[in-house]
């Protein structure tokens, strides 16, 4: 997280996930452990991050279908 004029800017998932996955081919390390543990923790953010945003997607259908229901309940 950054400050931008006393108010903290995130970074976008989708650029850190990109960041893990430079950093994982630049990172200089003899026995590859750092390289594999950041690839791996890119993998589970983006894996996270779309899991997410599908279950997102889902919440948001089904408020739209209770909205519905209860607008039919209503009616005489």
């Amino acid at each position: 997280m950054q400050k931008e004029g006393g108010e903290v800017v995130s970074t976008s998932t989708e650029t850190l996930i990109a960041a893990m996955h430079i950093l994982a081919t630049e990172i200089q390390s003899d026995d590859g452990v750092a390289n594999a543990a950041i690839a791996e923790a890119g993998e589970r953010l983006a894996e996270q991050h779309m899991r997410i945003t599908q279950l997102e997607r889902e919440n948001d259908a089904l408020r739209a279908d209770l909205l519905l229901w209860n607008e039919k309940e209503v009616r005489p």
